[in-house]
């Protein structure tokens, strides 16, 4: 990656990027739409990258699921790119079968950073051209704020403990549930869920006892799902609750497609631009 000189704003949603002799100003807060002013335009042969801001989050791998916001520009007018889903949020792969070449951009880089790519042969017929790519690497687990949990607990709250991956796991309780319950762990601060969304999520459904029926941690890592192919009560259950929450959700059988009662924890990534996309296995669908 190239050194990166940068002036960052981050309140005001303002990044001043400079990756050789070209100068560029990103507006917009990380993970939203974002516009871009061209002070100088970059004039380079190679694909040139910079890490604009850092996040917290954990390392991308290659082959790694890659949750992003790629948006590409024009160095010649500033403006939008049109294709290559530009702007849009997706779930894919951190490898060149799923981003391309600024995958080499991106491996090594921790989720919730901003990097600048910039790449040239944009025009056939201008070799000054070059297409500039901000790119938010979002999150593949929940992000906000712990949430004290109710005292006393709702009938048959389960313990939900953290694995060394942060992923989630249950310890049932003996005691059983009558009533859906919903109960968020940690509270994101993203847009709110609304029925009929595709989401980028990830979770684990498991039975009364605490038996692992399905889960993404431990299989495909996230995933994308129309939610409406949920099961009633898990829909019922994520409608209203924000973007970055690991919220947890108590279904009882007759919400639970007739299979038993099922104790989900879901970690809500993102809203999708609506595809068809994979889905999560039948534990956690209408069947």
């Amino acid at each position: 990656m190239a050194v990166l000189l940068t002036l960052a704003l981050a309140a005001c949603g303002h990044e001043a990027a400079q990756t050789g002799p070209g100068t560029i100003t990103i507006s917009g807060n990380f993970g939203a739409p974002v516009t871009i002013t061209i002070e100088s335009a970059p004039e380079i042969s190679d694909l040139t990258s910079s890490v604009v801001s850092v996040g917290a989050g954990q390392v991308v791998r290659s082959g790694d699921a890659l949750l992003l916001r790629a948006t590409s520009f024009d160095s010649r007018t500033g403006e939008l790119v049109s294709g290559y889903q530009t702007g849009q949020i997706r779930l894919t792969t951190a490898n060149e079968e799923g981003v391309g070449e600024i995958a080499s951009a991106l491996v090594g880089v921790t989720e919730g950073s901003r990097v600048l790519v910039e790449r040239p042969g944009l025009s056939p017929t201008d070799p000054h051209a070059v297409e500039i790519v901000v790119v938010d690497v979002l999150y593949t687990m929940a992000h906000g704020t712990r949430v004290t949990l109710p005292s006393p607990a709702p009938e048959g709250m389960p313990t939900v403990e953290e694995s060394d991956d942060g992923g989630p796991y249950i310890v049932a309780n003996p005691s059983h549930f009558h009533d859906l319950t919903v109960q968020p762990l940690i509270t994101g601060s993203g847009e709110q869920v609304s029925a009929g969304d595709q989401l980028a999520i990830q979770y684990v459904v498991t039975d009364e006892s605490g038996k692992v029926l399905d889960s993404s941690w431990s299989g495909s890592g996230p995933v994308s799902v129309a939610l409406t192919s949920l099961m009633e009560g898990l829909q019922e259950g994520l409608v209203d609750q924000t973007v970055g929450s690991r919220v947890l959700v108590l279904i009882p059988s007759s919400e639970a497609s007739g299979q038993g009662d099922r104790i989900a924890v879901v970690d809500i990534l993102a809203v999708l631009p609506g595809d068809d996309s994979a889905s999560p296995s039948a534990q956690a669908t209408d069947g």
